[in-house]
């Protein structure tokens, strides 16, 4: 339980209260709960939904539930998201691109990139109707840190320190494995087949981003890079739900 507090503190702004302080290596055993904290977060989005719903009108209520998980996050991957993209377009060496990531300021890439990110977050939610809105809640924080939780398995670490270095020691794939049995499971219980498609197409997505960032960082993904996994898997979930919702919607209701 600790350690599932330490990864759900680390991951959110939420007072979480604790009887000890949280060392490095509490941090990282805490990334097998990462979906955990997901659903959590996810929680919180579908109670915030059913009550924003009540007094506002469906764009608007879109709006502010994407930016209640930036809230939520701290904008912790989206930080990740913005410096990913300064550090990843243009034309830089390995060592330059790796500088530019761990700059505090936002350039270019990374505004644009910000802005096409929320802006597609908002376009899916405001696809989606009101009958699917609560497992699109749910699912998109949820797969977004199981695609987190992927990427530290699947891929080398590319710095020489860091707690992403201590992420990839402590997580075995084993526990990528139970961990995504269980993402399975509730992704079916969410929305049936087209919730294990969901997976599958999340699974792909992460696999195909980290191939590509590879090809930028030979070395392997920076702890920037999860949290543009994090941000691209959730957009790509609220898409995939609004564009689908008709076809989806026939298999559950």
């Amino acid at each position: 339980m600790f350690t599932f507090l330490a990864a759900l503190q680390f991951l959110t702004t939420l007072p979480v209260p604790l009887k000890r302080v949280v060392g490095a290596d509490d941090l990282a055993r805490g990334g097998r709960y990462f979906p955990l904290v997901g659903l959590f977060l996810g929680l919180l989005l579908t109670l915030l939904y059913a009550v924003l719903v009540l007094f506002l009108p469906a764009g608007l209520v879109a709006l502010l539930l994407v930016l209640a998980l930036l809230a939520l996050t701290g904008a912790l991957h989206f930080d990740g998201f913005l410096d990913s993209c300064d550090g990843l377009f243009g034309y830089h060496p390995t060592d330059r691109r790796l500088e530019i990531m761990r700059d505090s300021r936002v350039g270019t890439f990374g505004v644009a990139g910000g802005i096409g990110l929320l802006a597609l977050k908002y376009a899916g939610l405001s696809l989606i109707p009101p009958v699917l809105i609560p497992p699109a809640l749910l699912l998109g924080p949820f797969l977004g840190r199981w695609a987190l939780l992927c990427a530290v398995v699947l891929f080398p670490y590319g710095r020489e320190s860091g707690l992403g270095l201590l992420y990839k020691r402590y997580t075995r794939p084993a526990e990528l494995a139970v961990a995504s049995l269980f993402v399975a499971a509730l992704s079916y219980a969410f929305l049936r087949l087209p919730g294990l498609i969901l997976v599958c197409s999340v699974f792909g997505l992460t696999w195909l981003i980290g191939r590509w960032i590879m090809t930028k960082l030979p070395a392997g993904l920076t702890g920037d890079n999860y949290g543009a996994i994090t941000e691209v898997a959730e957009m790509a979930v609220w898409l995939f739900i609004g564009a689908g919702a008709g076809w989806i919607a026939g298999f559950n209701f």
